[in-house]
């Protein structure tokens, strides 16, 4: 092993996670930076969400949304609580914030590509969505990220 330990092992050694990252060395400013992504994120979601349902002036400026208002406020006001938990849990060190920050990206871009061919006059912040999804999994799958999520540290493929 190379000095990286994944979260699960350290809380399985003994002691508190934070403890023994410092011990081995580890930063933890990667993960930091993906749980505030992911808060940003969670805040994004919630505003698209909101103002699908909420906003006439949405409506007037994209009028092709109108029927779709409802469906597109629920799907982005049920994502934006699980960001947040994905968020809270890289902050945390839960074994499980890589696995729900990943099932995010991909629901969110299911359900940006699904609005994207439903719509004659896709709205720009879709895009915004899409490419936000698109450069979190990136991010998710560098190897200093899933490394701390990995049983083993970087030591295991």
């Amino acid at each position: 092993m190379s000095g990286v330990v994944s979260a699960p092992e350290a809380e399985r050694s003994g002691g508190t996670v934070e403890r023994r990252m410092k011990e081995l060395g580890v930063s933890r400013w990667p993960l930091h930076l993906v749980g505030g992504l992911l808060l940003l994120e969670a805040v994004g979601l919630a505003a698209a969400g909101t103002l699908n349902f909420t906003s006439p002036v949405l409506g007037e400026l994209f009028p092709e949304l109108r029927p779709w208002g409802t469906p597109v406020a629920v799907g982005f006001l049920v994502l934006a609580p699980l960001a947040l938990a994905a968020a809270v849990g890289f902050f945390r060190l839960w074994g499980t914030a890589w696995l729900i920050a990943m099932m995010l990206q991909g629901l969110s871009l299911a359900v940006a590509l699904t609005l994207y061919l439903l719509l004659e006059e896709v709205p720009g912040y879709l895009y915004a969505v899409m490419a936000y999804s698109t450069l979190m999994v990136f991010y998710l799958n560098s190897q200093g990220i899933r490394a701390s999520f990995r049983p083993g540290g970087r030591g295991r493929a």
